[in-house]
Order: C-alpha cells, then sequence, then structure tokens
C-alpha cells in the first residue's frame, strides 16, 4: 500500500533533490569564476535554493512518510489514510514551487536557513492539517496507543504553531540564528532528531523494541528549555552558558548506542540508518569540539565549517529519509547507493575542511583547485541521484507514442527549466530581445507541458498525446497571431512553429 503510494511520489520528490543539488553545483562554479549575473541563479539565489531545498525539499517530505511506514507494520494503515497523506504532499510541493520561484526572483530575507517569504508558512502549516488527519485516522484502529504514536501525535500538533510563531519575522527566533557563538537552535535541532532515530530504530528493530536511557535525552532537552528562558526573559547566553548547554548533546552518544544495540540492528540490512547515526554523532562530537571561542574565531564561516554542514545534512539527515524508503523500496534504494552517496558526500566534505584549514593559515595550500573537486564530486552525486531517479523509466513498449511523450517531456520540462534559470543570458546570444516579463510565463507554460508529457509516460498515453498536440495547437496559433501582428519579434514565430513540428509528428506518426 505504502509502496505503491511512494513510486508515485517519489519523482517530484527527487526533482526537487535534484535541483537543489544543481543550485549548489551552480553555486560552487560561480566561486570558482563562472559568470552566473545574468541568470536567475546568481550566486546569491542559488546559495538560497540550495540550502532551502535541502532543508525544505526531498529530506523532510521523504521523513514524513516514517509513522505511516510503522502503521503499515502494525497492519493499521488505511486507504483513507493515505488519501490525507496525498493531500498533505499536493500542498507541500505547492509549498516548493512557491518557494522556489521566490527565491528564483530575488524574495530573500537573508535568513540561513529560512530564507523564503515568511507568509509561504502558512503553506506549510496548511500541509500539517491533512498529515493530522492521516495520523488520526491510523489511531482509530489502536484499542490502546503505544508510546511512539503519542510523540509522532504531538510533534505534529506541536510543529505547525511553532512554525507560525518562531519563523516571524518581528518576535520569532530565526533571526536569532545570526547572533551568538553557535546559537541554541542547533541545541533544539539536534535533539528533535533524537524522536526520529526512535521511531527509524524502532521500525527497523529485528524484534520488540522497548527504549531505555530515557535520562539521556531528557538531560539535553531540560538544557535546551532552560537556554530558551534565559535568552528570551534575562539576558543573552554568554558563551560559558551557552556551551555547557550544547556540550549536553553528547549525551545523544550513549543513547544512540544504547537503543542501537537493543534493537540488534547491523549495517548490512540497516546500511542508511548506520551511515546516518554514525555522521550524526561524528558531527554531535566534531561540532562542539570546532566550536571552542579560539577555534571558533579562526574557522567562523570558513568552508571547514560549510564542510561540516555537508556531513550534517548530506549525510546525517538525508540518510535518515532513505533509511525510511530502504524499508520501502529496497530495490531501489540499495546498498551500492547508499555506500556511493557516503563517498561522495565525504570527499565534498573533506575537500571543503581542508580548503577551511588553508582559509584559517594552519597549512598551505590551492583553495580554487579544492573547490574545483567539490563541484566534480557534486557532480557526481548529482548523476547518481539521475540514474538513481531515471533507471526504472523506461518505454516498454517502443512504442512511436512512448517516444513523442520522452521527447516532448525531455524538451519541455527540461528546456522550460534551462530558460527559466538562463533565459536572459541565452535569448540576447540568439539574438532575440527579452523584457523579463512575459517570457518567464511562457518558459512556466513549457514545464507544464513538459509534465503533460510526463504523466504520458505513466500511464493514459493517448489521452496526454491529444491533450499535449491541443496544448501546442492553441499556443502555436496565439504566437503566430502576435507574430505577424508584429506585437512580438522572432521569438513567437520560432514557438509557434516549434510547437506545430510536434503536432505534425504526432498527426503522422500515431
Amino acid at each position: 500500500m505504502l509502496k505503491a503510494f511512494l513510486e508515485a511520489e517519489l519523482p517530484l520528490a527527487l526533482f526537487w533533490l535534484g535541483l537543489g543539488l544543481f543550485a549548489g553545483l551552480v553555486f560552487s562554479l560561480e566561486l570558482l569564476g563562472v559568470e552566473g549575473s545574468m541568470t536567475l541563479l546568481n550566486m546569491e539565489r542559488a546559495r538560497s535554493l540550495h540550502i532551502s531545498l535541502m532543508l525544505y525539499g526531498f529530506v523532510p517530505l521523504m521523513l514524513s512518510l516514517l509513522p505511516f511506514a510503522l502503521f503499515e507494520q502494525d497492519g493499521v494503515l488505511s486507504n483513507h489514510a493515505l488519501k490525507h497523506l496525498k493531500r498533505y504532499f499536493a500542498v507541500w510541493n505547492i509549498f516548493l514551487l512557491f518557494m522556489t520561484f521566490a527565491l528564483l526572483f530575488g524574495n530573500l530575507r537573508g535568513l540561513p536557513f529560512y530564507d523564503f517569504p515568511y507568509q509561504l508558512n502558512f503553506l506549510l502549516a496548511f500541509s500539517g492539517v491533512f498529515y493530522l488527519l492521516a495520523l488520526i485516522d491510523a489511531l482509530r484502529s489502536y484499542e490502546h496507543r503505544p508510546f511512539w504514536v503519542n510523540v509522532s501525535l504531538a510533534v505534529v500538533v506541536i510543529a505547525p504553531i511553532l512554525l507560525i510563531v518562531l519563523m516571524n519575522p518581528q518576535y520569532g527566533q530565526v533571526e536569532r540564528t545570526l547572533i551568538g557563538p553557535h546559537g541554541d537552535n542547533t541545541l533544539g535541532m539536534s535533539f528533535a532528531l533524537i524522536p526520529l532515530y526512535y521511531l527509524l530504530i524502532k521500525l527497523s528493530a529485528k524484534e520488540a523494541f522497548v527504549p531505555r536511557g530515557h535520562i539521556l535525552w531528557m538531560i539535553p532537552l531540560g538544557g535546551y528549555l532552560l537556554s530558551l528562558i534565559i535568552r528570551n526573559f534575562f539576558h543573552t547566553l554568554s558563551y560559558n552558558e551557552e556551551w555547557f548547554f550544547q556540550y549536553l548533546t553528547f549525551l545523544y552518544v550513549p543513547l544512540l548506542w544504547i537503543w542501537w544495540r537493543d534493537a540488534k540492528l547491523n549495517f548490512k540490512s540497516d546500511t542508511y540508518l548506520f551511515l546516518s547515526i554514525v555522521a550524526f554523532l561524528f558531527v554531535d562530537i566534531e561540532g562542539n569540539l570546532l566550536f571552542f571561542p579560539q577555534i571558533r574565531e579562526l574557522i567562523h564561516r570558513n568552508d571547514l565549517v560549510i564542510g561540516h554542514a555537508h556531513v550534517a545534512m548530506g549525510i546525517g539527515i538525508a540518510f535518515m529519509a532513505l533509511a525510511i524508503l530502504q524499508r520501502i523500496l529496497p530495490s531501489v534504494f540499495t546498498k551500492v547507493y547508499a555506500i556511493g552517496w557516503t563517498l561522495l558526500v565525504s570527499l565534498m566534505a573533506g575537500t571543503l575542511t581542508v580548503a577551511g584549514l588553508i582559509e584559517a593559515g594552519w597549512i598551505e595550500g590551492d583553495v580554487q583547485l579544492l573547490w574545483g573537486a567539490r563541484s566534480f564530486f557534486g557532480l557526481m552525486l548529482i548523476l547518481m541521484i539521475g540514474h538513481m531517479a531515471l533507471k526504472d523509466l523506461s518505454i516498454r513498449e517502443r512504442t512511436l507514442l512512448g517516444w513523442y511523450h520522452l521527447v516532448g517531456f525531455l524538451s519541455d520540462f527540461g528546456g522550460g527549466i534551462l530558460l527559466i534559470l538562463s533565459g536572459a543570458l541565452l535569448f540576447p546570444v540568439l539574438g532575440f530581445g527579452f523584457s523579463g516579463t512575459y517570457e518567464y510565463v511562457v518558459f512556466a507554460f513549457m514545464i507544464g507541458t513538459g509534465l503533460v508529457h510526463w504523466f504520458g509516460l505513466r500511464a493514459d498515453a493517448m489521452n496526454m498525446a491529444n491533450a499535449s498536440a491541443a496544448i501546442r495547437l492553441t499556443v502555436s496559433a496565439a504566437f503566430g497571431a502576435l507574430y505577424m501582428a508584429s506585437v512580438l519579434d522572432e521569438i513567437a514565430l520560432f514557438v509557434a512553429l516549434y510547437a506545430m513540428i510536434y503536432i505534425l509528428w504526432l498527426k503522422e506518426r500515431v
């Protein structure tokens, strides 16, 4: 049941992942001197889009499947719950679409992890309503709610409220991430992962799993709450106060070891979860050591810290999501991909770490060369994920109709993405005028037509082909008329002829 749901939702989720990684690749190339100021992905926007899609795209969507994987394991997941979950995914994907366009068009807040417009948080909160309905539907099947269910329910009820409050630009907490030695937000974020690890370990456990060592997470949680009280009602935390609270996260090391051992997990069958926990503990220990005040002065916001973030997000949190997918689609998310992903992200983090040491003046070397290596490893990661996403996308019948949809998807969807990102650069090179207004609507329309072809590849090929032909005919007539009326230049004629070619090919071959 959940497998079929995931197979339907996975392509779009992987697209957000690929787009986020591509934005990161563009940013890394711009650091090397590649000129991107004439595109929507200039350095500032590329960095913002990369971070935002990594934090709010593929990973949280896949992590949200965790309770439902446990529901399916317990035999209480229903089709009605999946309908609510599908609506949740739809609203979240709408948020990602709005966020992407907002960032591409320069609507930035200048915050490290919350750069999109505040109003979009209401879309996230709205998606949480459907998620809550899906949870409640599954809960009705329990006579006595297990502890993990109460944990999930509490998180889902509290999260939308916290989202609206904490991200408010007037009285929220996100602005505080720009100050302070480390930010007690990191203490809160690290604690937020512990319930997820508990649920992941329960999902993967070989036998009934009863967690022990609760005091090891209660102490850091108490420290986090106390730090919020001090900061908001008394005074800004001093370095010593903040380090004291931050060091409490060392207690997560024995906690996760105890849980892993009690659940009788192993690397062979739980590869993604094992690598996620190792990365989380590495980042926990390394992060506390790196942010000694004396060390921080040298490495603050340099490449060493960025490499640290790559391990935290690119392995630690990403592999939490992939651990769920490994349980649902083991044939797709294999150990080979886990090792390849880990190796590539580790190489990126390693090159950035060495670059950070050079920038801090501890060693000598060529930072530009290391940045180039980072870009290469990033490209390899994008290609690996692209292979993962497309390996099952084959035109099994090898029909001309199938090829029509495949070519249409690649040209319209891929071309639309390319033109939205770099149309301002390409149009003058090709001799066309570019106003930077209606063209973006046309590019978005191209992407939409490409999605019609995508649906044709997956189901109902003939109807989708007719729909795409009708769209192209309408567009061709409109642009042809605008060209003949001298309202638009030769680009209108090009679009009209481009659309006509597809229509004629379809009618000729199918």
